[in-house]
């Protein structure tokens, strides 16, 4: 059997790190996932999180959520409950239990959130505190 490299473009992404400057050393941007079938919360919820200063993919479906997840291995997902009701079909708790038992997204924390509001501060506050 042939292993085969793991290849990354700059087309599609930001920047995996950025330069510290009181330090000069080089500090990773974390990575978070938002699916959000409601185009208004997800845009909102992308504008909270690119001011906190995570770089930020999303979703609007389960499927598209779950094949992000597997191709991109973000630092966090966060998965609204509007997915329930998305074009596709598959609901939120089946798509959290497709992420965590795949082993490619296993480790990856991922919190529920409440359709319609912002992401709330201590969910923000954990996405920080994810290592380096």
């Amino acid at each position: 059997m042939q292993r085969l490299a793991r290849v990354s473009t700059s087309s599609h992404s930001a920047p995996a790190a950025v330069v510290d400057r009181s330090t000069g050393a080089a500090v990773k941007v974390l990575h978070v996932l938002i699916a959000d079938a409601n185009v208004r919360t997800l845009t909102t919820r992308a504008e909270q999180l690119n001011a906190a200063g995570l770089r930020v993919s999303v979703a609007r479906t389960s499927f598209e959520a779950i094949v992000k997840a597997t191709c991109h291995v973000p630092d966090v997902i966060l998965l609204d409950g509007s997915l329930d009701s998305a074009a596709d079909g598959i609901k939120a708790a089946e798509t959290l239990q497709m992420l965590t038992i795949c082993p490619m997204t296993s480790h990856i924390p991922i919190y529920r959130l409440t359709p319609g509001r912002r992401v709330p501060q201590r969910i923000l506050a954990a996405t920080r505190r994810r290592p380096s």
